[in-house]
């Protein structure tokens, strides 16, 4: 479906992290996190063993890519001392909570010294941050 008017778009889930965010934010934004997809998937070196590997990257530009403004209201909707635990990527935490998977990558890549070797090395199929399926 191509939606030609704003006034057309559905509003975001009432009681998620998005929710309180601008709909014109989002959505430049989800495009970020598709186009993401896209690059990655024409780039890997091998199948990627886990959905969570797919989305780190997506969701982390894509939090990366909304204004700081909006980037703060988004990560204020969770529990500040969970998110930056140092633990592992999985895909049972992606399957039971993506919007505090999409915080926890985007927070776990501006940490990083060099997000782009994380970027470099999810494309290798080594990187030692997500878990690998059950």
């Amino acid at each position: 479906m191509l939606v030609t008017q704003e006034a057309n778009v559905p509003p975001l889930v009432e009681g998620t992290p998005y929710a309180a965010l601008p709909q014109s934010d989002f959505y430049r934004s989800l495009i970020i996190h598709e186009v993401v997809h896209a690059v990655m998937h024409q780039n890997l070196k091998r199948p990627a063993l886990s959905q969570a590997t797919y989305e780190y990257p997506a969701y982390a530009l894509q939090i990366e890519s909304l204004a700081p403004s909006v980037r703060d209201l988004f990560l204020q909707s969770f529990n500040q001392r969970a998110l930056k635990a140092n633990s592992i990527f999985s895909d049972s935490t992606l399957l039971f909570d993506p919007y505090f998977f999409a915080a926890r990558a985007y927070l776990h890549f501006k940490a990083s010294a060099d997000g782009c070797s994380l970027l470099a090395a999810i494309l290798e199929g080594e990187v030692s941050f997500i878990a690998p399926p059950m």
